[in-house]
């Protein structure tokens, strides 16, 4: 098989390889791919047992909270539909399709997908199926929504009893489940089935992409020199078109509302009448008061110093483009990897505020909404997550003369 690698653009011949074994840009040191072995029964099997439960998971207890005789039991759709009930319409409609919707419908997908339909349907049909099914998998955070559970029920289990129900551990398997599922999934079979991958140049050398005028498929990878893929029919760039300033524009959207997420309170909490608002700040100094050092710690990295961290790592890397790839570009890759890798992490607060929102109502005694501070957030991280998808790294290692020529274009 031929590909680009998608960091430093280098040209690969890939050999056949074999189980347990990973092919590696040796440029770079990019994973470009796993054995193609046919994994077809095993995503079924696992895709089925995921859907069931999931769906157990939605109609029975989820987590009961019972405070001075007085107890709240909420199911998993709960946490968006109470959100809906506080005029949260954006928070609880993402985390409807964060943790619901989307897992349903990728899961469901991929069950067809591995019994051959992409052999059935008409090829622009199949190409549109297997293009969009693919595309959701990143907007998916079931796995960050559990540990996000488990955070909240450590803010509150000195105040009231709490008791898992059995969807509570139908969620979990589904997530195991799930991430098995993806871990099995070959994306390069399920595409060969529309067209399998084509040769485009002879390598005699290590050469770039850039330097024989071939252009990689973002969506599908095949290799093409024409602006359309000729696989799945997708526009294709020598470099995506305005990386570094669509990445910028995400990054100050982000940094703008990076503030009144941080300064804004996420939640108040209301007992006996009184009303506490809470920071993103002032929910980790609590944890840290009671004692939860390394829960405090998890909140205080994901939600205050990643975003930030983040923003800085991408404004650093849309300046380093503009300079030539040296000894340290390598260095720069990685970063960008482990920062698009990290990104939606940052969702747990998102989702420690919607289980809490949730879970404690009860009336004057006790109660939590949901307050401004989570929808910048929230905003705060989507944007960071597209900043991240708008860069495109193979930038740091071109040669000015290369920059400037596609500037031109």
């Amino acid at each position: 098989m031929q590909t680009v690698c998608p960091s430093c653009d280098l040209v690969i011949d890939i050999p056949r390889i074999v189980a347990k074994q990973i092919a590696v840009c040796p440029h770079c040191q990019h994973t470009l791919c796993h054995a193609n072995i046919n994994f077809d029964r095993r995503v079924i099997a696992l895709s089925l047992s995921a859907i069931i439960m999931l769906l157990s998971s939605m109609f029975y207890p989820f987590i009961s909270f019972s405070s001075n005789g007085i107890t709240q039991t909420i199911t998993l759709p709960d946490a968006a539909r109470i959100l809906f009930n506080y005029d949260s319409q954006l928070l609880g409609l993402f985390i409807d399709l964060s943790i619901l919707a989307l897992p349903l419908y990728l899961l469901v997908a991929l069950i067809p997908l591995h019994l051959g339909i992409l052999n059935i349907l008409p090829k622009p049909i199949a190409r549109r199926f297997l293009k969009s099914t693919l595309a959701l998998e990143p907007w998916i955070m079931s796995e960050i929504f559990l540990i996000g559970v488990l955070v909240s029920m450590v803010k509150i289990m000195s105040l009231a009893e709490i008791e898992f129900g059995i969807s509570f551990f139908a969620y979990v398997f589904f997530v195991i489940l799930y991430i098995t599922a993806l871990a099995h999934l070959n994306r390069e079979r399920l595409w060969s089935q529309i067209k399998p991958n084509q040769r485009v140049v002879t390598i005699n050398k290590a050469i770039r992409a850039i330097d024989e005028n071939i252009r990689s498929c973002r969506v599908c990878h095949q290799l093409c020199s024409g602006d359309t893929c000729t696989r799945c029919l997708s526009k294709t760039f020598v470099r995506h078109p305005n990386s570094v300033q669509k990445a910028a524009a995400w990054l100050i959207t982000s940094l703008l509302c990076y503030i009144p997420a941080n300064l804004l309170p996420i939640m108040h909490t209301t007992t006996l009448g009184d009303e506490t608002p809470s920071t993103l700040i002032g929910g980790v100094l609590l944890l840290y008061k009671a004692g939860s050092y390394p829960i405090a710690g998890i909140i205080f990295l994901a939600s205050v110093v990643v975003p930030l961290a983040k923003a800085l790592v991408l404004s650093f890397l849309c300046i380093m483009v503009a300079k030539p790839a040296n000894r340290h570009t390598k260095r720069y890759t990685k970063i960008y990897q482990l920062t698009e890798f990290i990104g939606k992490w940052s969702m747990i607060d998102v989702f420690v505020v919607a289980i809490l929102v949730a879970l404690v109502q009860l009336g004057n005694l006790m109660s939590v909404t949901p307050g401004l501070g989570i929808v910048f957030f929230t905003i705060m991280v989507i944007c960071q997550m597209m900043a991240a998808h708008a860069f495109d790294p193979r930038l740091l290692w071109d040669k000015p003369k290369q920059k400037e020529k596609i500037n031109n274009d």
